[in-house]
Parts: structure tokens; C-alpha cells; sequence
């Protein structure tokens, strides 16, 4: 790597000048934590926090999704550990390092050539994020620091799968772009749709690569990783050229035309819906060697003979995958159920948060709760199944 070779272009995002409560935050941990303020604030589409730096000026990203689900104390402590990434004379030439470093951690590089990378920049990646880490634990506590990270990493993972979701099916409907996107995400947390899971591997790659955090990040349960829309940085309002400009950073398909959620009609969502049921109701009645009485018959074979259910559907593999992607049980279950309650007139509380629905006189339930509950308790699932059974009238 030559010391003149000029950095990449940086990420894309919209200036961050209306955003005075962010503003005066980042003022603030900068001054708390004795590092130089970004010379930019950018919001950025994405769920990331991210630092950037050229010769001539530093850049801060705040990625909006996080913004919408983490606390203030949360935010201010992943601003903090940012901007100390470029507290240093030379800033530019750090970021470059630190991305050449997380590119060859990441699968894709040949080998030889990422674990000479590794062992080129491994001390320095150490040595920085132990900076990194101390400066967010300086700003808002170790805890906080600790939950954080995590969060962040969770929400940045959640927020691309629900835009990926939402992108399919509003342009099965419309061949439009979602105009919104970040307003549904926000409307998914609040419901309570959204809910994040740290799983082991998640936790030993997070204490990794945060060592200063390390043990704080261990000692993380379910409570500690929720996503919530309280107690966050107060934003003020986009508007549209703004949301289309955030949206697009993140959206696959390009195009002219877009949609907010209020203009695409109720009754254009469950079609998306009832395709992904009736595939999971066809492999039940290979199963069953019959058609399924119903959609509680339905959600009672994924619930209770999963294993079942994956060897009929795939008797060729000598050992089937325990759990396919579209056969696993509470996303099936919730496709199932949610597709059964639409065609009886229920409706989501909002297009985005899948799973949560109430009736048209005003019953509410989290489909993916009671369904996650339904796994292991059997008066949950007698909930569920008599949900799933009652007349269309009920």
C-alpha cells in the first residue's frame, strides 16, 4: 500500500444539518471523550455507525435504523468509539488499514492472500479497537458500550432482512421503490415485530472483535438486546427527497417511480402472503398425504413434526438440513397464521410489521410470539390453534 494512493469515494448519505439533537450529541461526546469532531455528520440509509476519513476531512455516518432503536446513551456511545477510529494525524490512512483488515476477515479474499493481510494489520486492528472501545465505555458506561455494539450489529442484520422483504413486495405490487422505508422500520419496532436474538456465534464474533468489551458482552441476555423506540435521539422530521434519497442507499432495484406504505391499498398485501402459504400448506399435505384440514392443521405439523415434515418434502437427502430456511417453524408458522387471519379481515397494524395484526374489532396479537411460545408450551399453542379454528364471524 503506497502512503499517496488517494482513499475511496465516501459511503453516500444526506448532511445531517437539520438534525440539531444529533449535532449537539456528537459535540458532546467529542468533547466528553477529548477527540476532534467530524468535520460532517451524515445520515446514511444503512444500520451502521461508521467513521471515514481523507486527508482533508473527517466523516461521521449515522445509519437512520439506528437511530430508531437505540438509546441516546447507546447512540453516544457508538459515536464515541467512531470518532476515536479517526482521532489520529494520519486518519485517513488508519481507515484505510482498518478496511483492509475487516475485508480479510470477511469469506471472499483467496486465502493466502487475507491471512497475509490478517497477520499484516492484526496488532494495529487490536491496538485500535482497544481505543475504540475505551472511548465508547468513557462516553456512556462499559454496559451501555457493550449493549451498543450488540444491538447495532442485531439491528443492522434485522433492518436489511425487513427491507428486503418489504422491497419484494412492494414492487410485486406497484414496480415502485418504498418511498418510507425507515418509517416502516420504525413502526415494526414499535409494534413489537422486530425482535432481535443474540445466538453464541453472534456473541463470540462481537467479543472478538470488541476486546475491550469483551466481557460486558458476555454477560448479555434477551432482555439487553431488545430493540425499542424510546428513550432515542430526538430527529426531525424528512422530508420526501430525503426519505427517497436514505431509501435508495438501501433498496436493490432502481427506479423512478415511488410509493409510500398509506398509498399502496390494504387489500394489495396479502396476495404476497398467501403465496408463501400455500407452499408451506403443500409440503404439510405431502406429509399428511392428504390436503390439511385448515390452517390450524397446518401450523400443528410445523409446530410438532417438523423433522417429519423436512424428510417427506426431501427424501432424497440422506440427511436432511434440520431446519430449511423455508420450512422453519415460527417464520412458516407466522406466514401460515398471518395469511388465515387476512383472508378473515384482519389486518396488519402497519404494512411493515409483519406478524402483528388486529382484528376489525380491535382483537391485537404478535403472531411471532405466540408462536415462538407455542414451541414449548402447550397452552400456547392451544391459543393459537383455537385463533387459527374459529368461525370467519368470531
Amino acid at each position: 500500500m503506497r502512503y499517496g494512493r488517494p482513499p475511496g469515494p465516501p459511503p453516500p448519505g444526506v448532511e445531517a444539518t437539520t438534525q440539531v439533537d444529533l449535532l449537539a450529541l456528537v459535540s458532546e461526546v467529542a468533547a466528553r471523550v477529548g477527540v476532534a469532531q467530524p468535520d460532517v455528520v451524515l445520515l446514511t440509509g444503512h444500520g451502521v455507525i461508521r467513521s471515514w476519513a481523507s486527508r482533508r476531512r473527517r466523516v461521521l455516518l449515522v445509519g437512520l435504523p439506528l437511530l430508531q432503536c437505540l438509546t441516546t446513551d447507546e447512540i453516544r456511545a457508538l459515536v464515541a468509539h467512531e470518532l476515536a477510529v479517526v482521532d489520529h494525524h494520519r486518519a485517513h490512512l488508519v481507515v484505510r488499514l482498518r478496511t483492509l483488515h475487516d475485508d480479510a476477515v470477511e469469506p471472499g479474499l483467496p486465502r493466502g492472500r487475507s491471512m497475509a493481510v490478517l497477520r499484516a494489520t492484526q496488532h494495529f486492528a487490536d491496538a485500535l479497537e482497544r481505543k475504540a472501545d475505551q472511548a465508547a465505555s468513557s462516553a456512556s458506561g462499559l454496559h451501555t458500550a457493550a449493549r451498543a455494539v450488540v444491538k447495532a450489529d442485531l439491528a443492522e442484520f434485522e433492518f436489511a432482512d425487513l427491507a428486503f422483504d418489504l422491497e419484494e413486495q412492494v414492487w410485486q405490487r406497484t414496480s415502485a421503490a418504498i418511498q418510507d422505508l425507515h418509517t416502516g422500520w420504525q413502526a415494526a419496532i414499535r409494534a413489537g415485530a422486530v425482535i432481535a436474538e443474540l445466538d453464541d456465534d453472534t456473541r463470540t464474533t462481537l467479543m472478538a472483535r470488541h476486546p475491550g468489551l469483551a466481557g460486558a458482552i458476555a454477560a448479555l441476555t434477551a432482555v439487553h438486546v431488545e430493540l425499542r423506540t424510546t428513550e432515542v435521539v430526538p430527529l426531525a422530521p424528512l422530508g420526501p427527497e430525503t426519505e427517497r434519497s436514505l431509501a435508495r442507499q438501501v433498496l436493490k432495484r432502481e427506479g423512478t417511480d415511488w410509493v409510500t406504505f398509506a398509498s399502496v391499498s390494504d387489500a394489495d398485501w396479502p396476495g404476497w402472503l398467501g403465496r408463501q402459504a400455500r407452499a408451506v400448506t403443500e409440503q404439510v399435505a405431502t406429509l399428511l398425504r392428504r390436503p390439511p384440514i385448515g390452517p390450524a392443521e397446518v401450523v400443528e405439523v410445523l409446530l410438532t413434526r417438523l423433522d417429519e415434515l423436512v424428510a417427506a418434502n426431501w427424501p432424497a437427502q440422506p440427511e436432511p438440513p434440520a431446519e430449511p430456511e423455508e420450512l422453519d417453524g415460527t417464520p412458516s408458522v407466522v406466514v401460515v397464521a398471518e395469511a388465515a387471519l387476512t383472508a378473515r379481515g384482519w389486518r396488519r397494524i402497519h404494512p411493515a410489521a409483519a406478524g402483528v395484526l388486529v382484528s376489525p374489532d380491535g382483537e391485537q396479537h404478535n403472531l411471532t410470539l405466540l408462536a415462538r411460545a407455542a414451541h414449548d408450551s402447550p397452552a400456547a399453542l392451544a391459543v393459537l390453534l383455537e385463533l387459527l379454528s374459529r368461525s370467519p364471524g368470531l
